[in-house]
């Protein structure tokens, strides 16, 4: 499949558009000349070597890392540098990263109800009833009142995605969201992962969980060296991928 096409399955116009992107830090190039195409409401997984440019790839699509070139365009709406723009997209995008990031002096159900009070602007009253709801759809909301400290990792990391749905955000993205996670915990977030997906949410998730992108995935892409090298439905690309150094990945991770 050439770089930036959409799966079969992505029949719906694109909702984030990557044109080649560059990104640089210094000499090194993390981001080279990237194309991508994201159909409202598909789920690519991103994968590769560490130092691929995954995570920057994913990052500049949040604006939380500015590329250099080419252009990405979110929801029809253009990332450049008029902070108007980046908070537009940003409203928008939810963004769940590997750590939780979660306000150690705040409840779970207030760091849910923060930037829905402050961003959208809804009352005190109705943030808790959606922080509450969203607290149960990932099934946690029994410690609705305890403070992040207090929850496990996994715990936590359910928080943080039901933190960022809060927002009602048109796109999730997920930065390796279980790689700091003990394996036991790894599940439970990749289920509450694998429901969002089944009920439609645009996803793109950096992940070496490759039963997760066997599951869930319309595409898989994989990267080398600050390029997309390759990307397939996950049964043709853990099938028969085309390259030696997607062999070779899959090789190391899947046993």
């Amino acid at each position: 499949m050439p770089q930036g096409t959409m799966s079969d399955t992505a029949a719906a116009p694109a909702i984030v558009i990557v044109e080649n992107v560059m990104k640089r830090y210094g000499a090194f190039t993390a981001l080279n000349d990237v194309n991508l195409a994201v159909g409202k409401g598909e789920r690519i997984v991103v994968c590769g070597p560490s130092g691929s440019g995954k995570s920057t790839l994913i990052r500049c699509i949040n604006h939380i890392e500015k590329h250099d070139g080419g252009r990405i365009i979110v929801d029809g709406v253009e990332l450049s540098h008029r902070l108007a723009d980046i908070n537009s997209v940003r409203c928008e995008v939810g963004m769940v990263f590997q750590s939780f990031n979660l306000f150690p002096h705040l409840t779970v159900a207030e760091n849910c109800m923060l930037a829905p009070m402050k961003v959208r602007g809804i009352s005190q009253a109705e943030a808790r009833d959606r922080a509450l709801g969203l607290l149960r759809k990932v099934r946690i909301h029994d410690q609705a009142d305890k403070y992040p400290a207090q929850l496990s990792g996994g715990q936590q990391q359910r928080v943080a995605i039901a933190r960022a749905l809060c927002m009602q955000p048109k796109i999730m993205l997920f930065d390796e969201p279980t790689s700091a996670l003990d394996p036991e915990m790894v599940k439970e977030v990749l289920d509450t992962m694998v429901e969002l997906a089944r009920e439609g949410m645009t996803m793109v998730c950096v992940t070496h969980e490759m039963g997760f992108a066997r599951e869930v995935a319309d595409r898989v892409v994989f990267m080398d060296r600050g390029s997309i090298i390759e990307e397939a439905a996950p049964e043709t690309f853990f099938r028969t991928p085309r390259t030696e150094r997607a062999k070779g990945f899959l090789s190391q991770i899947i046993h």
